[in-house]
């Protein structure tokens, strides 16, 4: 559906007639096929999912959340969250996708890929990219922690077969590899900073004794 016929179908009090459901779901179809996403049309889904409950797809579900998990590190994954009912989150394929999530969020990459492997064979198949958003996230997560990363550790956070895979990631980024080693670029993020002193803390006990004495020496 063009993007302007979404846009369309969700003005005014359009977005609550459940009549539209089924284009904004063909919508979300399309958007697990190709590159695109539309938090907007996604969060319409699942509002009306909420006002009527028996039109509830648990796969539709899924595949929304899949669409926002690839764009961590937004909320987006969270928000959709809210709209879906404890009972469905806690329900297949639902549940297999909050599990990577919880997984992904908190920084266990290397259990991450393998609890995706139920979700091989049902989401992911439809919607391409997966891998490849899932990975720029992590880059991402090493990119403001490291200067260094074991190489080793680095394929397996990567869900990746080997060194040749993780040649052509880390050149994309600008890191080197040395060694057994890859050097991450520095950045504001992975450099030490010098504490910044708030005015609370300059003004701590020590501080207003050195004040309240220079003040008693001028009187």
């Amino acid at each position: 559906m063009p993007a302007g016929s979404v846009a369309k179908l969700l003005e005014g009090g359009s977005r609550f007639d459940v009549a539209i459901l089924p284009q904004l779901e063909a919508d979300v179809d399309a958007q697990c096929k190709g590159e695109s996403y539309d938090l907007e049309v996604c969060l319409a889904v699942l509002k009306l999912y909420q006002f009527h409950p028996d039109q509830l797809k648990p796969p539709m579900v899924a595949k929304i959340l899949i669409k926002a998990l690839m764009n961590l590190p937004s909320t987006d994954f969270l928000t959709c969250t809210y709209l879906v009912p404890e009972r469905v989150l806690d329900a297949a394929p639902v549940s297999s996708v909050c599990t990577v999530a919880n997984l992904l969020e908190s920084c266990k990459f290397r259990e991450f890929w393998g609890a995706l492997e139920p979700l091989r064979a049902e989401l992911l198949p439809s919607t391409p990219g997966f891998d490849k958003a899932v990975r720029a996230y992590i880059l991402s997560t090493f990119e403001i922690t490291y200067q260094s990363v074991p190489k080793a550790h680095l394929v397996a956070s990567l869900g990746l077969k080997g060194d040749s895979e993780l040649a052509p990631l880390v050149s994309g980024k600008g890191w080197t590899l040395e060694g057994d080693s890859v050097k991450v670029s520095l950045n504001a993020s992975n450099q030490p900073r010098p504490k910044q002193v708030d005015a609370a803390e300059a003004m701590s006990f020590p501080a207003m004794t050195k004040v309240l004495q220079a003040v008693n020496a001028a009187s």
